[in-house]
């Protein structure tokens, strides 16, 4: 996995079977493992997940999408923390920003009107949380790195069970 600073990695796999033949193996896989709670795809949409007694609080899924026209298709998967945690880190994400936007508008109210204010140090400190919180993303994202090798492993395997990768 790249240590690169996105939230939500992704990649692609190119596959050499139209969408729909790719869409097909890849249900029917899905139907053969029969583990709906770990692997389920629905269309041109599936997702892998841990099993519970593997989460911990940055544990990823994965999910993928199977695009394409003519004769080859490709893959598009991406990692992101499980839906609770992704969820909770967006609702910090919008109050922060929020918060930070709201102090701004009430300092440059202030100065405008020549007052003291103190509302700037409301928003550095929202903006210094929302960084706080995209940082500890990356930190659990490289911590649960080992889980992320995990989930690619478990698709690879899928693919090649379904005759779509060698």
């Amino acid at each position: 996995m790249s240590p690169v600073l996105a939230l939500r990695p992704t990649f692609e796999i190119p596959v050499a079977f139209s969408r729909d033949e790719a869409i097909v193996r890849i249900a029917t896989e899905c139907k053969r493992k029969s583990q709906p709670k770990i692997f389920f795809s629905h269309g041109e949409y599936g997702e892998l997940h841990l099993p519970t007694d593997q989460h911990r609080l940055w544990s990823p899924h994965l999910t993928f999408y199977v695009s394409g026209e003519g004769k080859s298709s490709v893959i598009r998967g991406r990692f992101a923390p499980r839906l609770e945690i992704w969820t909770f880190v967006w609702i910090l994400y919008l109050s922060m920003a929020f918060i930070a936007f709201f102090a701004a508008i009430m300092h440059f109210s202030k100065w405008s009107l020549g007052e003291e204010s103190w509302w700037i140090w409301g928003a550095v400190t929202a903006l210094l949380a929302i960084a706080s919180i995209y940082l500890s993303a990356n930190v659990g994202q490289q911590w649960s790195s080992d889980q992320m090798e995990q989930l690619r492993n478990q698709l690879d395997q899928i693919l090649s069970d379904s005759k779509l990768t060698d």
